[in-house]
């Protein structure tokens, strides 16, 4: 009955320790201390292993190989102990590790050559096992190596404040408990085959399962990270070395799709810049995606030159792209606003001026025409000229006074409908072909301006009776020809006016042609394609 008591026990102590490994193993922070303090873990049960086998040994010999296990953990808890609490906290210790094993495995061999010198068990039978001075040489070694490992974790926890006080309370404790537990076995208060050392480590597993769970040997960005991803506003993605997702929230989900290799990345943001760069340390690229304006940054973690991880950020910017629309749009309203009075002004103020003194000049030849009907023919001349200049002047003067009352065209057909109403003493029609949209609203001014330039060098130069001025909207482009019945010219010379023209429709991606020829009129073609939108 007892020796069922103390196999249960032993059980117990085994799962407890099985269950510690695997709970470091799976949520502990991967840094060397971990996996030192799994290899204390590891002596320890092979310690409780072996008494099991004691517990059951039928003879002596039995009895030794059980003895042996058990010195496999006894010789080495100690040193695994010490550079456990090393490396506690930090990332290398400050001292070799070779020597504090190798004293261990001097005391292991002295065990495994006890038949020869029978200094580490004087007496070893089924009945009574007693210790010599290699034995308590390793009992002092051992003892040695969890003091100094005490004073090490003493040393951070309460003077260099280096971590959780709560934490080195619970992470020695499971070190004292046992300790005393084995202190009392070598002092003869268990028999001899049964010593609760691992036993009493194997409940203080449980001390490091909570410094694990409650205090900063916990992993916490694996707890606390998809919680926080979950949440946040923007999508979060975490790519391997293989371009496989090892993380991906919900609403990166929802912004690109399902997503399970960075090639689908590359794939829904379909920028082949932001692909090329994929193998530098940081690249961003912005794209819409359906009702969506994302920007998307990565970042790449290396190791050496290679990249091992990605992570990518992904941010709805709609909102943002939004307002500036919005601002710029309002700025640009005041200041056309702006603009609009000062040519009101302007346009007032020419009216006034040189309006005036033209219907006087107009006015003045008429009236030479009619006091002095006698003058020679050639002067007569003159003054039908100054008079046809004068008028021309003013049917200029008007239009272009129009022109600046209207500078911000709502469309482009009312805009050059309201150039041809504005033009008096030659008939000036429009034709409009196709159906304005928006999409043609980003050249109305160029257009606008053009035809009015061309209509006042009809008016100027040509002597036409009529001008005609064909609008289509196409599918995909613009096109504007204006024609006149004028006297035409043989050879077109670009002066102020026709270039002002080419550089205005050029600037918005179009092309300008001019034809004429003596006697048959001039005509200017004017063609803007939609893709080439400003």
């Amino acid at each position: 009955m007892i020796n069922f008591v103390y196999v249960l026990l032993h059980v117990i102590a085994l799962v407890g320790m099985t269950t510690s490994i695997v709970w470091l193993a799976l949520r502990a922070k991967k840094e060397k201390g971990k996996y030192v303090f799994m290899l204390c873990q590891t002596l320890i049960m092979i310690w409780t292993a072996s008494q099991l086998c004691d517990l059951v040994a039928e003879n002596a010999e039995q009895l030794f190989i059980g003895y042996m296990i058990g010195n496999i953990g006894v010789n080495f808890i100690g040193a695994a102990w010490l550079h456990f609490a090393s490396l506690y906290r930090l990332e290398k210790m400050r001292m070799p590790v070779w020597p504090l094993y190798l004293i261990g495995v001097i005391h292991f061999t002295a065990a495994a050559t006890n038949p020869i010198h029978h200094h580490y068990y004087p007496v070893f039978t089924m009945k009574s096992v007693t210790h010599d001075f290699l034995f308590y040489s390793n009992v002092f070694y051992t003892y040695f190596c969890i003091l100094a490992g005490m004073i090490i974790i003493y040393r951070r926890s309460f003077i260099e404040k280096r971590f959780s006080r709560r934490q080195a309370i619970l992470v020695a404790l499971s070190v004292i408990v046992p300790t005393c537990l084995n202190i009392s076995y070598i002092a003869g208060a268990f028999p001899d085959r049964f010593d609760p050392t691992p036993f009493g480590f194997g409940i203080t597993s449980i001390c490091i399962l909570l410094a694990v769970y409650k205090y900063d040997f916990l992993d916490v960005n694996y707890m606390t990270f998809p919680k926080i991803f979950r949440n946040v506003p923007g999508g979060i993605i975490v790519a391997d070395a293989l371009n496989s997702i090892t993380y991906i929230n919900d609403t990166a989900r929802e912004y690109l799709g399902e997503i399970n290799t960075a090639g689908d990345i590359y794939a829904a943001v379909s920028d082949a810049d932001f692909s090329e760069k994929r193998n530098e340390a940081f690249s961003e690229t912005e794209v819409n995606i359906g009702t969506r304006r994302l920007n998307v940054r990565r970042y790449n973690h290396f190791d050496g030159k290679a990249v091992m991880a990605a992570a990518y950020i992904i941010t709805d910017i709609s909102k943002y792209h939004e307002l500036i629309e919005k601002t710029r749009k309002l700025n640009a309203a005041n200041e056309e606003i702006a603009v609009e009075k000062e040519r009101n002004r302007i346009a007032q103020e020419v009216h006034d001026t040189a309006g005036h003194t033209m219907t006087l000049i107009n006015s003045a030849a008429n009236i030479l025409k009619i006091k002095y009907p006698e003058l020679p023919e050639e002067a007569k001349e003159y003054i039908n000229d100054i008079s046809r200049e004068a008028t021309a002047g003013i049917s200029t003067l008007r239009m272009a006074i129009n022109n600046m009352k209207h500078q911000s065209y709502t469309s482009i057909t009312d805009g050059i409908k309201t150039l041809a109403d504005s033009v008096k003493g030659v008939e000036c029609e429009l034709c409009v072909q196709g159906e304005e949209t928006e999409d043609y609203l980003f050249c109305a001014v160029a257009v606008c301006d053009s035809c009015r330039e061309s209509i006042t060098n009809s008016l100027r130069y040509s002597g036409a009776d009529r001008i005609d001025i064909v609008v289509k909207f196409l599918e995909s482009s613009l096109e504007v020809y204006i024609f006149d019945d004028g006297c035409g010219c043989s050879e077109i010379h670009e002066g102020n006016g026709l270039s002002g023209i080419v550089n205005r429709i050029k600037e918005i991606g179009g092309v300008v042609s001019f034809k004429s020829s003596e006697g048959n009129g001039f005509t200017t073609a004017i063609k803007i394609p939609l893709g080439e939108k400003m």
